[in-house]
C-alpha cells in the first residue's frame, strides 16, 4: 500500500520567509520516546491568533488540526522508522503573517520482533497474488487514507474481541518458506461467530463482504487520520458511513479470505502506516 503524503504543501508554504523572534507556541510531544510502531501525539498550542501548521516527521509532511484553543496531530512511528535519535520539525504561520518553526528531537527506542512460518495450499498462497485482489486492496487503501478533521475517539480504545492473541504486531511472517510480510496487526483467536466490536467510537469508511484475500472487511474512521480494520469475519453486522459507538458489535469473527483458523485480525493505521494496537489500548495521558 502506497505510503500517505498529507498535506505537503501545507508544510512546503511555511519552509520560506520565516521570521526570526516569531511568538513561539507551546508544543508537547506523548510520547517523548516512542517505540517502533507506537505513535506521537503532538499539541501546539500557539501565543497568538494562527492561520495554519504543519510539521515534517520521516518522509511525509503533516497538517495541525484545531483541537479547540489548540492544534493537534498523530504521528505514526512506523514499522519503517530505524531506531535511535530523530526529529520532526513543527512550521506555524500566524494571522499576522509572522512565521516559525521549532526542531523536537525524538529518541525512537529500540525494539524487537518475532518471525513466524505459515504453511500454505496452493491455492491459498496464490490468492497474494490474484488479480482479484487489486480492487480489495484499492479500496482499503482509499479507506486508509483518510483524514477527517473531528477526532472521534476519546481514552483507550477497547479490545475488539474475546480471545488469546495468537499472532502479534511486527513479527516477520514467511508464507511457505519464503518471507512475505510484516505481520500489520494483532490475531485474536477466537470461535466463530464471537461477536466484533468496534475499538473506538467511528463511521465506517468500508464494509466488504466479498474480499478474496481480506476476507469480509470493515474499516473505522475515527478521525484525524487514525483508522481500525477487521478481517475475516464471517458477518458484517454495520454499512458504509454508519457511526457506531465503543464497544458496538459491528461483526463477527470467522476465517474467510485468507486464514488458517478462526481468528480476528485486528490493526490500527494513522496515516495509512500500520501502528501497534496494543499501543492503543493503554494510551499514554496528554
Amino acid at each position: 500500500m502506497r505510503r500517505l503524503l498529507v498535506c505537503a504543501a501545507v508544510a512546503g508554504a511555511l519552509l520560506g520567509s520565516i521570521r526570526a523572534g516569531a511568538a513561539s507556541p507551546r508544543i508537547t510531544v506523548v510520547p517523548k520516546s516512542p517505540r517502533v510502531g507506537d505513535v506521537m501525539f503532538v499539541e501546539m498550542r500557539p501565543e497568538k491568533d494562527l492561520l495554519r501548521a504543519a510539521c515534517t516527521w520521516g518522509e511525509a509532511s503533516y497538517q495541525l488540526l484545531c483541537n479547540g484553543d489548540g492544534y493537534e496531530v498523530v504521528l505514526p512511528v512506523s514499522l519503517r522508522t530505524k531506531a535511535g535519535g530523530s526529529h520532526m520539525t513543527v512550521y506555524w504561520k500566524y494571522v499576522d503573517r509572522e512565521m516559525g518553526q521549532e526542531r523536537v528531537e525524538v529518541e525512537v527506542g529500540r525494539r524487537k520482533f518475532g518471525v513466524q512460518h505459515l504453511r500454505l495450499s496452493g491455492s491459498q498462497e496464490s490468492k497474494y497474488s490474484a488479480p482479484e485482489t487489486e480492487r480489495e486492496r484499492k479500496l482499503i487503501g482509499e479507506a486508509l487514507d483518510r483524514v477527517s478533521a473531528d477526532r472521534r475517539w476519546r481514552g483507550s480504545f477497547a479490545r475488539p474481541a474475546e480471545g488469546r492473541i495468537s499472532t502479534s504486531f511486527g513479527l516477520e511472517r514467511y508464507v511457505n518458506g519464503k518471507f512475505s510480510y510484516r505481520h500489520r496487526g494483532i490475531d485474536i483467536a477466537a470461535p466463530e461467530g464471537t461477536a466484533v466490536r468496534a475499538a473506538a467510537d467511528g463511521v465506517v469508511s468500508l464494509a466488504d463482504d466479498s474480499f478474496l484475500l481480506h476476507g469480509q472487511t470493515v474499516i473505522l474512521d475515527h478521525g484525524r487520520g487514525v483508522s481500525t480494520l477487521y478481517l475475516h469475519m464471517s458477518r458484517i453486522e454495520v454499512s458504509a458511513r454508519q457511526q457506531v459507538r465503543r464497544g458496538e458489535v459491528i461483526g463477527r469473527v470467522g476465517a474467510t479470505g485468507v486464514a488458517t483458523g478462526s481468528h480476528l485480525h485486528f490493526a490500527v493505521y494513522a496515516h495509512h502506516e500500520a501502528v501497534d494496537p496494543l499501543f492503543w489500548m493503554d494510551l499514554p495521558v496528554m
